[in-house]
């Protein structure tokens, strides 16, 4: 496993070479100016767009700009935005909480929708397979938008139950509510998925063999049907992390969340790009770091598995 591992890691160079260049060429590219309109109603006198895109660098061709970035990457000065404010400084503030809120979510994921998946495929036909199946359709029919709202209004501004608002703090307990609602589609997803997995599964030779052999109905299905049936469940879980730190942005803004959800949102809106590639390089490194762990766990599930 251990050359697998290497190698796995040399394969993801050229990814995290050729997706960083086309995130900077494709935002360093977009139409208009990010400079033009910094000054209120009045136009920007040309002398203050040029010595702003001198500064920042965006007179030079894109190849030197992608090696300046990749300089400031690995040495770790991302230097300051349009307003003069770190860029690190403002990743290592909102960085956590997004992390916070997405391994939360992944969590309520792993534990909700498996455990109703197992239930509702070993109880197929019944009475809680009837209900996984109404609960997940609703959610699925539900955007994450109307989820949050909804939540919001009814536990945080008719009941009381939280806080409408997330404080600056962000801690676990406030962020129960909207982990939840960041986890809801994936959540049945999940659920149904495991289902699925469990239904068919029931049907295979060495679950007949293991229940000939008299081994009680916990083993058979906590040792030999739950690990064959998680290997897609955990792939759908281990690509979904770095898809739900992007996928903050909606969650973030419902609940006030200064996460990078909402860093991100603010900085498209005021075309600051200096923000908005590394943050886009961050989340790619977790998406692929996310992706070769899943494989590695395979093993462990999966004792058939064997990596050379």
């Amino acid at each position: 496993m251990g050359r697998y591992a290497i190698r796995r890691l040399l394969q993801l160079v050229p990814v995290v070479l050729g997706t960083t260049f086309i995130i900077n060429y494709m935002v360093w590219q977009l139409p208009g100016d990010p400079f033009a309109g910094r000054c209120g109603q009045r136009p920007c006198p040309d002398s203050y767009v040029t010595a702003m895109r001198e500064q920042f660098g965006l007179d030079q061709p894109i190849l030197v700009q992608y090696w300046n970035f990749l300089k400031n990457l690995f040495t770790g000065n991302l230097g300051t935005d349009f307003n003069g404010v770190s860029v690190a400084t403002q990743l290592g503030d909102a960085w956590p909480i997004t992390i916070r809120l997405a391994l939360m979510a992944v969590l309520f994921e792993a534990i909700i929708g498996i455990g109703a998946g197992v239930l509702s495929g070993l109880k197929r036909g019944g009475f809680v397979d009837n209900v996984v199946t109404v609960a997940t359709l609703i959610l699925l029919s539900l955007p994450i938008f109307v989820t949050g709202y909804l939540l919001q209004w009814i536990l945080g501004v008719q009941f009381g139950v939280i806080e409408p608002t997330v404080s600056d703090a962000a801690t676990v307990p406030e962020l129960v509510v909207p982990a939840l609602v960041l986890a809801s589609l994936n959540m049945a997803f999940t659920a149904r998925l495991t289902r699925t997995s469990i239904v068919e599964n029931l049907r295979a030779d060495y679950v007949r063999t293991a229940v000939a052999k008299g081994l009680s109905n916990r083993r058979v299905v906590g040792i030999h049907l739950l690990r064959n049936s998680l290997i897609p469940v955990l792939t759908f879980l281990g690509t979904e992390i770095g898809s739900l730190m992007s996928g903050a942005i909606i969650t973030e803004g419902i609940f006030n969340i200064h996460g990078i959800g909402g860093l991100l949102w603010r900085a498209i809106n005021g075309q600051d790009y200096t923000i908005v590639v590394p943050v886009a390089t961050l989340l790619v490194l977790v998406y692929l770091v996310s992706n070769l762990l899943v494989d590695l766990l395979y093993g462990v599930l999966d004792p058939r598995i064997r990596y050379e």
